[in-house]
């Protein structure tokens, strides 16, 4: 039997969806939040801004970095062509989130990469497809670990989204709660 989740829609300033798991919720001062992630895989689209390896061979050479918006629409197709050959689907969602359905590949650990900005920040990556468009080449990743986001689920009207600029006290109060509860479930299994 398939394990039922609690899931919720946040919706961007165009009113573009991203339907999302609640993972844990938590009432501070009579108002309730909630730990919640993508309800499908979320995949990050990265080029190559020097060669690949010689030949086409699988090394991966160069820096990874955000390709422009314009550039990513216009390489949308291919995406989706290449998505298609692993039968997942590509989501557009709100927030310019990209997600998949569909059932993502086993992880190889040659497949692997650590990405971000600092050591601190590096998050571990799954390489799922490359693909070249004008004379670029595109690496599609999906995070290992989902991201997680944190949301308001007011009394009334729809939850939304929490920024951590807007409220860094809240935000830091909200991590700490639900890492308190992801540790303390941790102990019961």
């Amino acid at each position: 039997m398939a394990k039922s989740c609690e899931t919720l829609e946040l919706r961007d300033e165009q009113n573009q969806p991203l339907k999302c798991e609640v993972l844990r919720r938590v009432v501070i001062e009579d108002q309730v939040y909630a730990l919640a992630t993508p309800l499908d895989a979320v995949i990050k689209v990265l080029v190559w801004e020097e060669e690949a390896g010689q030949n086409g061979d699988a090394e991966m050479e160069g820096i990874l970095d955000e390709p422009d918006p314009e550039e990513l629409q216009a390489a949308l197709p291919t995406l989706q062509a290449v998505l298609g050959e692993l039968n997942l689907t590509l989501q557009q969602n709100g927030f310019d989130i990209l997600t998949v359905q569909g059932e993502l590949p086993p992880v190889e650990e040659e497949d692997v990469f650590e990405l971000g900005e600092s050591e601190e920040e590096a998050q571990e990556f799954q390489l799922l497809a490359t693909f070249f468009h004008q004379d670029k080449q595109y690496g599609v990743f999906t995070p290992l670990e989902p991201p997680l986001i944190y949301v308001a689920l007011p009394d009334e009207g729809d939850p939304y989204l929490l920024d951590p600029e807007d409220s860094p006290a809240l935000f830091n109060q909200l991590s700490a709660l639900l890492l308190d509860l992801d540790e303390a479930g941790e102990d019961e299994e």
